[in-house]
């Protein structure tokens, strides 16, 4: 899974706005969501998103090989094989993991099977039809093979060269086959991915503007999701009564 390059982006300063503002949205969000454990499987370069979460025990799944944080504890494991109780947990979060999975769809069902009913999912995926999306493809056509980077290069000029930006739709159908009702969908970053840090801050009314009148091209994507789980109620099943003859007994029948 490809993500190195992916922290490498997040210190460059598209990649610290990008961080910055998923960071803030998060921070809206968790503070109202609560249980017992919440699950993130995969970093965002250093930083502690779940850091405005009210859940006592919070669980990071390591998905990036060796790396590490100091001071930061983690499990590591695939994230379409969690070492997880099944119906155990509250929240989860996949902080741009999509992007990088060969298998989507068990990912998303190893989040479904860890959580319990009722739980939510958080999904932070980039969006192809966007200005971010238009440059990663623009890169990969350029530069086909993510493991040949010239070494001139300081960062990587997508955030995930070795990835694939999965379509909102195309996300919202599949969690939904798994019983999710999507709660909300929250757009953001519509600015360019460029590397000057003075353009970018001038650049910054495009996040104000771009979900009034170009939501569907922002960079990325704030996806809230609820397991629904259908309880079946048992039907009490009621002795049929023989039907009565409309021929009194004692007569025959002519």
């Amino acid at each position: 899974m490809p993500r190195h390059e992916l922290h490498q982006w997040l210190s460059c300063p598209s990649g610290k706005m990008l961080l910055s503002r998923e960071k803030a949205l998060l921070d809206g969000v968790l503070p109202h969501l609560f249980g017992h454990y919440i699950l993130q499987v995969g970093r965002l370069g250093d930083a502690d998103l779940l850091v405005r979460s009210r859940i006592p025990h919070r669980i990071l799944v390591e998905v990036d090989g060796n790396r590490s944080v100091p001071g930061r504890s983690c499990l590591r494991a695939r994230p379409d094989a969690l070492p997880i109780v099944s119906d155990s947990i509250d929240v989860v979060v996949l902080p741009h993991l999509l992007e990088f999975s060969s298998h989507i769809q068990e990912t998303i069902q190893e989040a479904e099977r860890v959580l319990i009913a009722e739980g939510h999912l958080l999904i932070l995926a980039f969006n192809a039809w966007s200005l971010l999306g238009i440059h990663h493809l623009l890169c990969r056509q350029g530069n086909p093979d993510p493991d040949r980077q010239s070494e001139s290069d300081e960062r990587p000029c997508t955030p995930c060269r070795g990835g694939r930006f999965p379509g909102l739709n195309r996300i919202r159908n599949r969690i939904a086959t798994l019983g999710f009702e999507v709660i909300s969908v929250k757009r953001y970053f519509f600015q360019p991915p460029i590397g000057n840090r003075d353009l970018m801050n001038r650049l910054r009314f495009l996040d104000v503007i771009g979900p009034r009148f170009l939501p569907f091209f922002s960079g990325a994507y704030l996806i809230v999701a609820k397991k629904r789980v259908t309880t079946l109620t048992p039907i009490r099943l009621h002795r049929r009564q023989p039907r009565q003859s409309l021929i009194p007994v004692g007569l025959s029948e002519t």
